[in-house]
């Protein structure tokens, strides 16, 4: 028997339905919004230290909203998080994508909404200067949040902020 490859429509298609069923689970999506990645470099600055244990193993997808997109405008990032015993929040890892359309200086954010700062607490942010393309980067949270409401992506003249909400069960 001779194996037959997909065409490539249908493998990105089976792919991106693949992806959203992993990533779906616990979490609940907010809102959405283009391909040549370039990656960039450097180290990002944190503003605040990483806690001790505090590693994601859940992922959760920001949708694309504006200039926060991958290159397939599939996602405007995604994270890794774990709910502890306590019913604190566990952020580990977040990635961000953001669009450049011409040569710009923007800094990215990731801002917490939590039951500590219900009108958002900047967590980690980095600027950078690059040309038309698109651009991901990791920012290593590694902290846990009491009452985590949500997490969202920002960069300068982004138009939006993808956001994804964490609802706690009650009791």
């Amino acid at each position: 028997m001779r194996a037959r490859r997909l065409p490539g429509r249908w493998l990105a298609a089976a792919l991106g339905v693949a992806a959203v069923m992993v990533l779906a689970p616990g979490v609940s999506y907010v809102t959405a919004s283009q391909s040549s990645p370039s990656p960039l470099s450097g180290p990002a600055t944190l503003s605040v230290q990483a806690a001790a244990g505090c590693r994601g193993v859940t992922p959760a997808v920001f949708p694309a909203l504006g200039f926060i997109t991958d290159p397939a405008r599939t996602q405007g990032g995604h994270l890794w998080w774990r709910r502890f015993a306590d019913g604190s929040t566990c952020l580990g890892t977040v990635v961000e994508w953001v669009q450049y359309n011409t040569t710009a200086t923007k800094t990215w954010r990731v801002v917490v909404y939590s039951a500590q700062h219900p009108d958002g607490q900047t967590v980690a942010q980095q600027t950078f200067t690059a040309g038309r393309g698109w651009y991901s980067w990791g920012f290593g949270v590694h902290q846990a949040f009491q009452g985590l409401s949500a997490v969202c992506l920002t960069a300068d003249e982004s138009f939006g902020s993808p956001c994804i909400s964490f609802v706690q069960s009650p009791g």
